[in-house]
C-alpha cells in the first residue's frame, strides 16, 4: 500500500470510483477525534491570535522546500523525503525520493500523478482536491482557507509560532492540522487524516522567491501508460 506514504495525498483512494477512465515528544499529543492534551512546553507558550499565521499565508505566494515526512499509524513509522514547489494560482509540483519515486503535479486545472515504477501517468480534474489535502495551504487563497478551517490554539514560544486548524467539514480528509511557522515561513506541518495516520512534515531550505515556470514542468518518458479521468462527467 504505497499510497499511504504520500504527504499531500492518499491518491489511490482519492480517485472517485464513479469516474470512467480511458487508457492512453515535545510535540502535541492528539487522539483520533482531534482532542488536544497540553504538555508542559505548551503551557509556557504565549496565547496568540491567528493574524500572524494569516500574514504568513499571504506572504507565501511562492513556496519551495525540501521536506522530511514521518507517517505514524498503529505504532508503525515510515520516513520519506521529497521536495515541493507551489504557487497560489493552484500550480504545484511535488517529488518524492526513494523508495517512492513519484511525482505529483497540477497545472491549476488538472492533477497529474506519475509513477515511474508502474510507468503510468494518472490524470484527473483538480476539482476539490486542494480543499481536501494539505497542499491547499500553499495553493488556496487565505479567504478559501478560512472557509475550510477553524483557527485555534495559536501559540508563540520564542521565535516559533504554531496554530491548530480544525476542518469545518465533518467528512474532511484532514481532521486537524498543526502548522509551525518560523520567521513568517512555514516550518512544519502535523496532521491527522481519515485513515488514522498522523503525518509530520519538517521543511528545510525554504524559499519564497519566484519559481521559474520551467521548474514546474513535468517530464513524462515516451511509452508511459496514460490513464485519464478528465471526461468522467460526459
Amino acid at each position: 500500500m504505497r499510497y499511504f506514504i504520500s504527504f499531500f495525498f492518499s491518491l489511490v483512494l482519492f480517485f472517485n470510483p464513479a469516474l470512467k477512465a480511458t487508457t492512453n515528544s515535545d510535540q502535541n499529543t492528539y487522539d483520533t477525534e482531534g482532542k488536544i492534551y497540553t504538555n508542559t512546553k505548551e503551557q509556557v507558550g504565549l496565547s496568540e491570535d491567528s493574524n500572524y499565521l494569516f500574514n504568513s499565508i499571504n506572504k507565501h505566494q511562492y513556496f519551495s522546500a525540501q521536506f522530511e515526512q514521518t507517517t505514524l499509524q498503529e505504532k508503525k513509522k515510515r520516513l520519506i523525503e521529497g521536495e515541493i514547489r507551489a504557487h497560489r494560482s493552484g500550480i504545484f509540483k511535488i517529488s518524492y525520493f526513494e523508495p517512492l519515486n513519484e511525482v505529483m503535479f497540477s497545472d491549476g486545472k488538472d492533477f497529474y500523478r506519475f509513477d515511474p515504477e508502474l510507468e503510468q501517468l494518472n490524470i484527473q480534474p483538480l476539482e476539490e482536491l486542494l480543499e481536501e489535502t494539505p497542499v491547499g495551504l500553499f495553493t488556496l487563497s487565505l479567504k478559501e482557507i478560512k472557509e475550510l478551517f477553524i483557527f485555534s490554539e495559536c501559540r508563540k514560544d520564542l521565535n516559533q509560532f504554531s496554530c491548530l486548524l480544525t476542518s469545518k467539514k465533518e467528512e474532511s480528509f484532514i481532521k486537524w492540522i498543526d502548522i509551525g511557522v518560523k520567521n513568517n515561513v512555514f516550518d512544519s506541518f502535523e496532521y491527522l487524516d481519515t485513515f488514522g495516520q498522523t503525518v509530520s512534515l519538517k521543511f528545510k531550505n525554504v524559499s519564497l522567491s519566484t519559481i521559474p515556470n520551467g521548474e514546474f514542468k513535468l517530464n513524462i518518458p515516451e511509452g508511459t501508460d496514460i490513464v485519464s479521468f478528465r471526461n468522467s462527467n460526459k
